[in-house]
Order: structure tokens, then C-alpha cells, then sequence
């Protein structure tokens, strides 16, 4: 699976047990803040990380980790793709209207 790197990587993926999107931290946590991740520069680097997320699924922590290319600046990481960013920022709805957060039944009217 590795891929020759463009720019800076992080691994991301889903927690088995929630759905929760979380990252790679350095210290092999899978955490849910951008902030946390571990940034792969290299190509070894990008061995690194997918070697750790085969070993998370492998565990039933994560699925389907994969590699997000990300702007680095010297502040907080940037997921380059649109679709990452959403999935960064976190439900694009209004979660009043959950039916299991407010525990009403859903129904169609």
C-alpha cells in the first residue's frame, strides 16, 4: 500500500468501537484531535504509519486506515482533500435532531 510521498502525511481511520474519526499519534494512540498526529515526511515514514494502522486493524481498534495528505505550516495540520477537512470538523448536522442523543423514536411525518 505504500505510496510514494508528495507532502506530509498522516494515517486516519475510524475506531472500531464508536466510529469515531481518529489519527495516528507518535506514540501509536489513536487519538481524535488533528492536532495529535504523527507526521510522515518520508517514505519510510509513510511505512511507519500504514505498519501501525495494519497493526490496529489487526487488533479491532481501527478500521480502514488510511493516508491523508496534510499542509504543514508550523500551526495545527490541514487536510489538503475536502473531504477530510469535513471529516476533521465532524457532523455537518444538527445533532439535537439524533434520535438515539435525544432519545425520541425517529419517524417520517
Amino acid at each position: 500500500m505504500a505510496k510514494k510521498v508528495t507532502g506530509p502525511q498522516i494515517l486516519t481511520a475510524n475506531l472500531l468501537s464508536d466510529g469515531m474519526v481518529v489519527y495516528l499519534a507518535p506514540d501509536g494512540t489513536w487519538r481524535g484531535n488533528l492536532e495529535s498526529a504523527h507526521i510522515a515526511h518520508t517514505d519510510d515514514g509513510v511505512a511507519d504509519l500504514e505498519a501501525g494502522g495494519a497493526h490496529a486493524v489487526q487488533r479491532n481498534i481501527v478500521v480502514d486506515p488510511y493516508l491523508i495528505e496534510i499542509e504543514a505550516t508550523g500551526g495545527p495540520p490541514v487536510p489538503v482533500a475536502f473531504r477530510e477537512r469535513m471529516r476533521t470538523n465532524g457532523p455537518s448536522v444538527n445533532l439535537d435532531f439524533n434520535a438515539r442523543t435525544n432519545g425520541h423514536a425517529a419517524h417520517a411525518g
